[in-house]
Formats: structure tokens, C-alpha cells, sequence
């Protein structure tokens, strides 16, 4: 039986009263999910030209990002902690896999089978806004990959017992002109993970590295969450590494390159670009096809 909190405040307040809301009275509430770079749906094996600082061609072998913690923004103004509904093998009670890739071509790490939608049970009504983190929650997120349940048991999702999950990955290859293409990466997660002494596993993180998202003007039955690739390397030069660091960006908080893609997930980093830089996620209208989007 499902128990849900319905926040009598808005979805900016630190704290606020709640009261229970009664299993029976919630229903599923599909929270869909479309993959853009820029004004194009992302495709498994399309290259996508003008990506980043330097106009570069990209080519994306991988595409997947964990959600938690959603919650929604009824017509009153008040925040709904929305439970995520158990989907085997997507969804378990804490956390959602997103997965925009379908295991063809340059994706073939992949999967055949796409999630591009997040479920979740929430009190009937109409909604004008929606919440999340990007992560697994810490309690989840350090652990023996080989015990954890779908959708946790993605070793290609997965660093280490210290360093947890990726919470977003995405692989990519650019090229420039007549250039060889070269690799690119996003693993986005916790780094600094340390335990106290004789903890079994890291009891806190330097770098928690969870994005918290929220996105007003959402209705879940005619928008979409756009998840745009361009957005997020739009500060980036996806053709070029800081020396002596990890191959494009894996989170570490002196590397360079990752920091248009941290201030575009709204996230602390010493390199970070700006606030004005372009938001991974934003809202947008759904299409009949589920393609292009407009953007609101």
C-alpha cells in the first residue's frame, strides 16, 4: 500500500505541513519523457551538426538518467510528493530509469526495450507542475550492484561501492570538419565519498551531485519533459579535454569540462558557466508522434 504526502505550501518552501492522503483515492500519472538535441528527437546512430562551443558533429552511443523524488504542482499551487509505481524492470518504489537509447547501431551497449516516461501514483486532478531529483537517494546508491533490483543493476550504470551510480550517462563521438571523431562522455555522480571508520559503506559524499529539477507550466496529459542534449553541451567543447583528467566529464570537481554541463543541470561546480546557460531540462508541448516538441 502505497502512502503519500500531499505539501500545503509551494514547491520552493524548506518546510512545510502535510497531511496523508488515502491509498484508494491516488491513480497513475505518466510523466513522459522526449529526448531532443536541440529542435531534433534524439535517434540511436544520427549525427546531430552546430553542438557546442566549436559547431561540432556529435554521434551518441548512450543515453540514460535515474530519477527520484518526484513530486507535482496541483491547480492550487500545492506540491504532491508523487510515489514512484513499481515497473519491473524500469521503476521500483525509490527510483526510475529513463532510457532513450533502443540498443541499435552505436548504442548496441544498450537495450532493445526504451523508457522515455516516469509513472507515478498521485491523488487525482489536473497538475501545472512537476518536481524531481536527478540521482539515486544516497541510501540506494552504495551498495553490491550484484544484490540491487532492477533498475539498479546496470553495471554499465554503475562506478563503484564508493562512487555509486552514474545518475546520468551519455556517450558520445564528435567530429569537426574532415576530423577522426572523438570520444566524449557525461557520467554524472556522487564523488569525495568517504565512510567513517568501520562503516561497511560511504556515510557521505563532498560532491552529492543530485540535480534538483523543477519545471512549472507542466500538465502530464499534453506536455512532455524534454531532455535536450544541445542544452546541455551548449558550454562545452566536446572536441577537446582538460589534460590530465578523465575522458570528457566524470564529475570530478577539478576538471573543467564538466562545468557547462553542471551549471546546465543548475548544479555547484568550481568551472561552472553561468546562470544563464542553457537548461538540460525544460517543458514542451507533446506532439502526435511524440517527435519535435515546442518549446514553451
Amino acid at each position: 500500500m502505497f502512502a503519500m504526502l500531499v505539501a500545503l505550501a509551494a514547491a520552493s518552501a524548506p518546510s512545510v505541513p502535510s497531511f496523508p492522503v488515502a491509498a484508494d483515492s491516488l491513480v497513475p500519472v505518466t510523466i513522459r519523457v522526449q529526448a531532443m538535441v536541440g529542435n531534433e528527437p534524439f535517434v540511436c546512430g544520427r549525427s546531430y551538426s552546430g553542438i557546442g562551443t566549436t559547431g561540432a558533429t556529435i554521434t551518441a552511443s548512450e543515453f540514460r538518467f535515474y530519477v527520484h523524488n518526484v513530486r507535482l504542482v496541483n491547480a492550487r499551487g500545492d506540491t504532491v510528493a508523487a510515489a514512484i509505481q513499481p515497473r519491473a524492470p524500469w521503476q521500483d518504489a525509490d527510483v526510475a530509469l529513463v532510457d532513450v537509447e533502443n540498443g541499435t547501431g552505436p548504442c548496441s551497449g544498450g537495450t532493445p526495450e526504451m523508457h522515455p516516461e516516469i509513472t507515478v501514483l498521485a491523488p487525482a486532478g489536473s497538475y501545472r507542475g512537476v518536481a524531481f531529483t536527478l540521482g539515486v537517494p544516497f541510501a540506494r546508491n552504495h551498495g553490491d550492484l550484484a544484490a540491487q533490483p532492477a533498475p539498479l543493476s546496470l553495471s554499465r550504470l554503475f562506478w563503484s561501492w564508493n562512487g555509486g551510480y552514474k545518475f546520468l550517462r551519455v556517450d558520445l563521438r564528435a567530429a569537426q570538419g574532415d576530423s577522426a571523431a572523438t570520444g566524449w562522455v557525461i557520467h554524472l555522480g556522487s564523488t569525495g565519498c568517504t565512510g567513517e571508520a568501520g562503516a561497511k559503506s560511504p556515510t557521505s559524499c563532498a560532491q552529492p551531485n543530485r540535480a534538483n529539477v523543477a519545471l512549472a507550466g507542466f500538465d502530464p496529459s499534453r506536455d512532455v519533459i524534454v531532455a535536450d542534449l544541445a542544452a546541455l553541451l551548449a558550454r562545452s567543447d566536446v572536441r577537446r579535454n582538460q589534460p590530465q583528467t578523465a575522458l570528457g566529464c566524470m564529475s570530478a570537481p577539478g576538471d573543467g569540462d564538466c562545468g557547462g554541463l553542471f551549471a546546465s543541470l543548475g548544479l555547484a561546480h568550481p568551472a561552472a558557466t553561468g546562470a544563464d546557460t542553457p537548461r538540460f531540462f525544460r517543458v514542451a508541448r507533446a506532439t502526435a508522434t511524440m517527435g519535435q516538441g515546442e518549446a514553451r
